[in-house]
């Protein structure tokens, strides 16, 4: 599509979103207002308000020309559409991933533009620069990709995630080791954003697979976490059992010497619908946001001509305590959720388990229907019945004797938080009607809540 201006995707926007089907729309989780969304880019706590922008196509329920969609949040839990943030420059530049950082007073977009065209690839990192936090523009590069080192790809290096730590400037930029054929991570650094140079590099990990996306970065209490998405990861186990995976890598990183002292390496979602999660940068915690799908799999919505795909999870806190990193819902979810004492559970709600031996709970009706139980001790998530075609059967990884489990479900979402947040599986579910709970062995409902925005 040529010539892609603000106005022009706001005007189509406008239009396109009178076709919409919303039958499987949530109501607590973020969504593309019409068409293709996946990673979320930006994340920020930017003068008062968390700003949360992503990768976006509004022209059709795939992925195509890429754009920047934009929405802002007061508390993580409700936002408000802005109009899309950053267009392509040129035609066949697609605006793919990245992160943000504040520079003077300013909200910097430092992102990856895209080309390809007649077998010619290359990715670039560029910034875009705003005073009020919604219009950009002093589009800029801001790195020579010729003075990388020789072993790095120059046609796979994108989402970069700039940080301020320490007087300079770091960006974090995911890639590939040429003569290894490995992902690793690249850092820049300079005194000012757009004065960067090659620093070092982080990897390359097991976890990392073929190629590095969307590193992103937090130190909190001493202890530095970076998230990393991993491209072809081979299964190991009960892990990577999707085409590319996200993991947290925890340890210590001196930005003096160019180490990464990793003390563990951990998948972050069990499940088949969570991909390049983002940490938000600014934030007092260690927050992250990622997409509530996958790649290399159908998307219902799509096949439906529902004329959208894509969400992402509930913003989600990390913790490391005891070795150990626990990731739980953000809490100002808590200020939106109700008791319910109904029949049946809501299509958005909180549900609280507890689980003793081998034991389920079935959500659904003659429709379909997903499974959250426990067997020889092992949390597992089963939607392979939710209507979709396209479900799995997941697994936790530890094994626990007695087990509490928080259910977030949102219409054609489920988010399985086990032990306190000690593991996670997320999936999707499309199932047509009330939601009826059927309790077998020693399972029990602790509570629901309806979440009411």
């Amino acid at each position: 599509m040529k010539d892609i201006t603000i106005s022009s995707v706001q005007n189509y926007i406008q239009q396109a979103q009178k076709t919409l089907n919303i039958e499987y729309r949530h109501q607590y989780h973020l969504m593309p207002t019409v068409g293709w969304m996946n990673d979320p880019n930006g994340l920020i706590y930017y003068k008062g308000k968390y700003h949360l922008f992503y990768q976006y196509n509004p022209f059709d329920a795939k992925p195509g020309t890429m754009l920047w969609g934009h929405a802002v949040s007061d508390d993580l839990v409700t936002f408000t559409d802005l109009p899309v943030a950053i267009v392509p420059s040129t035609p066949h530049v697609s605006t793919f991933s990245g992160g943000a950082v504040e520079a003077d007073g300013k909200l910097v977009a430092v992102y990856t533009e895209h080309y390809e065209h007649n077998g010619e690839r290359r990715e670039d990192i560029y910034a875009s620069y705003s005073s009020d936090g919604v219009m950009f523009g002093n589009r800029q590069l801001l790195f020579d990709n010729s003075r990388l080192p020789d072993n790095i790809s120059r046609a796979d290096f994108r989402d970069p995630y700039p940080v301020k730590f320490n007087g300079k400037y770091y960006v974090f930029v995911g890639g590939k080791d040429l003569n290894t054929n490995k992902g690793v991570i690249i850092v820049l650094c300079g005194d000012k954003l757009d004065n960067l140079d090659y620093s070092f590099t982080i990897g390359s990990f097991y976890e990392l697979g073929d190629m590095a996306e969307c590193p992103s970065w937090y130190r909190q209490d001493g202890q530095d976490i970076m998230l990393v998405s991993g491209c072809n990861v081979p299964q190991r186990g009960n892990d990577f059992n999707n085409i590319h995976c996200s993991v947290a890598i925890v340890g210590n990183l001196n930005f003096d010497k160019g180490t990464f002292d990793v003390q563990f390496i951990k998948e972050l979602d069990k499940g088949d619908c969570f991909y390049a999660p983002q940490l938000i940068n600014n934030a007092d915690n260690a927050i992250m946001i990622g997409w509530q799908e996958m790649w290399g799999k159908p998307y219902p919505t799509q096949q439906m001509g529902h004329g959208w795909v894509g969400s992402f999870n509930i913003p989600r806190k990390l913790t490391v305590k005891d070795g150990e990193l626990y990731t739980t819902p953000v809490d100002g979810l808590q200020r939106y959720a109700k008791p319910y004492s109904g029949k049946d559970i809501p299509q958005s709600s909180i549900v609280d388990l507890l689980f003793e031996g081998d034991s389920k709970l079935t959500i659904g009706n003659d429709n379909g229907s997903v499974i959250v139980g426990m067997e020889q001790g092992r949390v597992y998530l089963d939607s392979t019945a939710s209507n979709n075609g396209n479900g799995c059967v997941r697994y936790t990884n530890n094994q626990y004797a007695t087990c509490n489990v928080r259910v977030l479900l949102d219409v054609s979402g489920i988010e399985v938080f086990v032990d306190n947040g000690r593991e996670v599986i997320s999936s999707r579910m499309y199932i047509e009607g009330k939601l009826m709970p059927t309790v077998q062995g020693k399972a029990k409902i602790v509570a629901v809540n309806k979440v009411q925005l």
